[in-house]
C-alpha cells in the first residue's frame, strides 16, 4: 500500500469535491487544471492506481479525478482502457468504469450506454443521447447500479446548472441551458441587459457533437469519418474553415 499516495488522491478528490459544491465560485476549472498534469505523471509512473496500491477509496479518487479530466478526453480514453484492465484484475469496480465508459462516450459523438450522464432538460434531469432506454436499467443492473429511474428519483443536481457573465456590467446570472434547437432568452441580474443563448442543433447518429464556430459563434454539425484524423469543415454562417481530429 502506497500511503503517500492514496492521501493525495484523496486530498485532490476532496478539493474537486468542494470546487463543485460551491456554485458561488466558478474554481473548479483550475482545479481540473491542476490536477491533470498530474494524473498523467501519475499514470506514467504506475499506470492505473488499484486497490491494492492505493486502497478502495484511493482508486475510487482516481476515478473521479479522470472522469473530470474533460480537457483532454484522449487521456480519458487512454485511462478508460487501463480502469478495464484493473476491473478485470478486481482492482477496481464496475461501476467506476460504466461512469467513465459513457463520458468517454459522449465525448466521441457516441450514445452513453448506462445513463449516467445526465442533462437538464425541460426543468429536470434526463441522460443525455441514451442507447437503447429499454435496456438500460439491465445493463445497469450488470454494473452494480440500481435502475435508473430510482436514480433520477433521489438524484439532486445543482441550483444553478449554468451561469453567463455579461458583457455589459460583467455580472453573473444563472440560467437553464436550453434544450436541443432551442433558445433562451437571459435577464442580466445586474443590468438587466438581456441575453439569448442558443442550444446545440440536435445531434444526428454518426454526427460528431456540435461545435461552435470561432468566427461567428454559429453551432455547426459535422460528420465522424470513416477512420481516425482531422476533419475541416465550413462553418455554413460565415464561410470559415474549422479542423477538428475526432477520438474515433
Amino acid at each position: 500500500m502506497d500511503d503517500a499516495l492514496r492521501a493525495e488522491l484523496l486530498r485532490r478528490m476532496e478539493k474537486d469535491q468542494a470546487a463543485r459544491l460551491d456554485e458561488e465560485s466558478d474554481r473548479f476549472p483550475e482545479v481540473d487544471a491542476e490536477n491533470l498534469p498530474w494524473l498523467k505523471r501519475l499514470v506514467a509512473e504506475h499506470g492505473w492506481p488499484g486497490s491494492s496500491l492505493v486502497g478502495v477509496d484511493g482508486a475510487h479518487a482516481m476515478w473521479l479525478l479522470t472522469q473530470h479530466a474533460d480537457a483532454d478526453p484522449g487521456f480519458q480514453r487512454h485511462c478508460l482502457g487501463l480502469l478495464a484492465a484493473a476491473v478485470e484484475a478486481g482492482e477496481a469496480t464496475l461501476t467506476d468504469q460504466a461512469f467513465l465508459t459513457d463520458r468517454v462516450l459522449l465525448h466521441e459523438g457516441k450514445q452513453q450506454v448506462h445513463g449516467t450522464q445526465l442533462t437538464r432538460r425541460g426543468g429536470k434531469w434526463v441522460p443525455d443521447n441514451l442507447r437503447d432506454p429499454d435496456g438500460v436499467d439491465e445493463r445497469r443492473a450488470a454494473a452494480g447500479m440500481e435502475p435508473l429511474a430510482e436514480r433520477l428519483a433521489r438524484f439532486v443536481g445543482p441550483t444553478v446548472t449554468a451561469r453567463i457573465k455579461c458583457p455589459n456590467c460583467a455580472a453573473w446570472t444563472p440560467f437553464e441551458p436550453p434544450d436541443v434547437d432551442e433558445s433562451v432568452t437571459v435577464t442580466c441580474t445586474g443590468c438587466g441587459r438581456e441575453m439569448t443563448i442558443t442550444g446545440p442543433p440536435q445531434r444526428l447518429r454518426g454526427e460528431g457533437p456540435p461545435i461552435k464556430c470561432p468566427g461567428c459563434g454559429a453551432w455547426v454539425p459535422w460528420q465522424l469519418p470513416d477512420a481516425g484524423g482531422p476533419v475541416t469543415f465550413t462553418c455554413p454562417k460565415c464561410g470559415k474553415e474549422t479542423t477538428v481530429t475526432p477520438l474515433i
